[in-house]
C-alpha cells in the first residue's frame, strides 16, 4: 500500500514538471503561447525564401542589406476571408508608417503561401489593389516551394488545401528583427501592438 502510494504520488510529481517544462513554469498553458514566449525570449533564425517582388524583382525575405525591423504575414490572394482583413490592417499599418515617417525604420512584407496560383502576374495585380507603396510594402511570391515549406514551418504557418481553391489556414504578425530573426509573434486581431512590438525591437541595441 505504501510502496504504491509513493509510485503514484512520483508518477505525478514527474508528470507535473513534464508539464511545467512544456508550458514554461505554467505561464503558458497552450501551444502557441508557448511558442510566442519561446521567441520573444530567444529570436529565431529564419531560412533563406526568395521571391519575385511586384515590380518584378527578385527579392530575399531576410535582405542582409536592408536592416529595417519586418513585419510579416503570409496569404494567398484569392482568400475570402481571413486574408482581406490582413490585407485592410496592413494598408493601415502602411498608412501609419508613413503618417510618422517610420519608413526607414520598417517595412512590411506579405508573402503567398500559393505560388502555384500567385504568379509574379497576380502578384503585381493584388499590390495594386492594395495600393502597395513599394517604399514600405513589399508583396513576394517565392519561387522555391522547398525554401517556402522551410520558411513556413520555422515560423509556424500552416495552410491546408480546401475546396473551391481555398486553403484552411492560420495567420499572425511575424515580426522580425534587424538581423533577420524571428523576434515576436503578435495576433491579427492587435496590429497596433505588432506597430508598437517592431518599434521596440528597433529600439534594442
Amino acid at each position: 500500500m505504501i510502496r504504491t502510494l509513493i509510485a503514484t504520488v512520483a508518477v505525478v510529481l514527474i508528470g507535473v514538471s513534464a508539464f511545467a517544462r512544456l508550458t514554461h513554469g505554467f505561464s503558458a498553458l497552450t501551444t502557441e503561447t508557448a511558442r510566442r514566449e519561446a521567441v520573444a525570449a530567444q529570436p529565431i533564425a529564419i531560412p533563406k525564401l526568395y521571391g519575385v517582388d511586384q515590380a518584378g524583382s527578385h527579392e530575399a525575405l531576410v535582405d542582409p542589406g536592408d536592416d529595417r525591423v519586418a513585419i510579416v504575414d503570409f496569404i494567398y490572394t484569392h482568400c475570402i476571408s481571413l486574408c482581406l482583413a490582413l490585407g485592410d490592417s496592413y494598408q493601415r499599418l502602411q498608412g501609419q508608417i508613413l503618417d510618422a515617417h517610420l519608413e526607414k525604420r520598417l517595412r512590411l512584407v506579405t508573402v503567398s503561401f500559393d505560388p502555384a496560383h500567385d504568379t509574379p502576374a497576380v502578384i503585381a495585380d493584388y499590390a495594386d489593389r492594395m495600393r502597395v507603396d513599394p517604399a514600405v510594402w513589399t508583396v513576394l511570391t517565392p519561387d522555391d516551394p522547398a525554401q517556402l515549406r522551410a520558411a513556413m514551418s520555422t515560423l509556424g504557418v500552416i495552410a491546408k488545401a480546401a475546396d473551391l481553391g481555398q486553403f484552411v489556414h492560420n495567420a499572425a504578425f511575424n515580426i522580425l528583427d534587424r538581423h533577420g530573426r524571428l523576434a515576436r509573434i503578435v495576433s491579427i486581431d492587435q496590429p497596433r501592438l505588432a506597430l508598437d512590438a517592431a518599434l521596440e525591437i528597433d529600439s534594442e541595441p
